[in-house]
């Protein structure tokens, strides 16, 4: 299994969603043009961002892959109270929140203790990510300025589909 096939798996087990109700396969177009899959840019990302951090919750994640529950061995490192378990925690949030919202929290501001660790700057992809977020599907409405629905569609209660 590659390290983005990795990271697929693991986003599933972390959001709790499949990879088809992740976006994984959405492809958008790189700087020079080439279609690139939104599972490979997310990963990058996070590696460019938190490469101690994301690197250790790759490596935890592939340490598990014997038992037979992975995710709840993962789910014991991530509750770990050692300096190991909070990057770990810091890693499995970004992931979590790139898929959710496509956002991370900035790398280079520093955790807020009074904010359980987490810190107050975010860092969103581009405009394109934006409407491929998963919230968006789990709540039933369109991303809010992505919608090809006609003006005035936000007045009627969304349906559930």
């Amino acid at each position: 299994m590659t390290d983005q096939e990795a990271f697929v798996r693991l986003s599933c087990t972390l959001t709790g969603l499949t990879d088809s109700e992740l976006p994984v396969m959405v492809e958008q177009q790189d700087p020079t043009g080439v279609p690139v899959k939104l599972y490979e840019f997310y990963f990058e990302r996070l590696r460019a961002s938190y490469p101690a951090e994301f690197g250790a919750l790759l490596a935890a994640w592939a340490s598990v892959q014997g038992d037979p529950d992975p995710a709840a061995q993962l789910a014991d490192k991530l509750a770990q109270a050692d300096p190991a378990g909070q990057r770990l925690r810091v890693a499995a949030r970004q992931v979590i929140k790139i898929w959710l919202l496509t956002t991370i929290d900035d790398p280079r501001v520093p955790l807020n203790p009074q904010l359980r660790g987490r810190n107050s700057g975010q860092l969103g992809g581009d405009l394109g990510q934006f409407q491929h977020a998963a919230i968006w599907k789990l709540i039933g409405a369109p991303a809010p300025g992505y919608s090809n629905f006609p003006h005035g569609y936000w007045v009627e209660k969304p349906s559930q589909s």
